[in-house]
């Protein structure tokens, strides 16, 4: 695979338990997710990497009814969870997504590939090096195989492994670079992490349902 979005998941959230297959209306947010990914025109390939904890079967199960490709690894290790699929997925670029985002912009997705592969980049993000413009729960991170390589030989923080990417933004020899939107919206939160976000979740399949795509 030449490009592959990889996204991080687990149902083992402590401070909303199960969130990402949490549904409202027959939408979950790990279903809108996907939906939306798939909408891409620059990538096609969609994996879901997530733990070998028991709890996260139900996740698996879901995998397989939706036919979607799926890795389990490392719970907290997570750089190497990242390492491990894409190497068992000979992907070349991956572009990290977390499960918690279901509101990703494809549009900037599409027009980030194309800025990093015409930069020859290392790491490219729209959040990262902070501060970011963007709301949070519109991150997108994409890197080479080579590069997340080097990092799991050379990464030895636990924040490195736990996060996957600050070891990224830190070595000098990488080619770097961040997407700054037109104007900071950054005070604006987008990710699903408690339960005000998911009621912010169900207030958009309210009101833009037919519009929010899903798989």
């Amino acid at each position: 695979m030449n490009f592959a979005i990889i996204i991080q998941a687990r149902l083992g959230s402590t401070r909303l338990p199960g969130k990402i297959l949490k549904e409202f209306r027959g939408y979950s947010i790990l279903s809108v997710l996907i939906g939306r990914l798939k909408k891409s025109k620059k990538v096609k390939n969609i994996i879901i990497a997530t733990t070998k904890n028991k709890i996260d079967t139900k996740l698996i199960n879901f995998c397989k009814n939706y036919s979607l490709i799926y890795f389990r690894g490392s719970e907290n290790d997570v750089l190497k969870r990242y390492y491990d699929t894409a190497k068992k997925f000979n992907v070349k670029n991956i572009i990290r997504i977390t499960s918690d985002c279901p509101l990703i912009d494809i549009k900037i997705l599409d027009n980030m590939v194309k800025v990093y592969l015409s930069k020859k980049l290392d790491y490219y993000s729209n959040t990262y090096p902070e501060p970011s413009t963007y709301p949070d729960g519109m991150d997108i991170e994409i890197f080479s195989f080579k590069s997340l390589n080097l990092a799991n030989k050379l990464a030895f923080k636990k924040s490195d492994r736990e996060h996957v990417t600050p070891f990224f933004r830190r070595y000098k020899k990488f080619n770097i670079s961040r997407k700054d939107f037109y104007k900071d919206v950054s005070k604006y939160r987008l990710t699903v992490d408690y339960p005000s976000d998911f009621r912010l979740f169900k207030n958009f399949v309210n009101n833009f349902g037919n519009k929010i795509y899903s798989v």
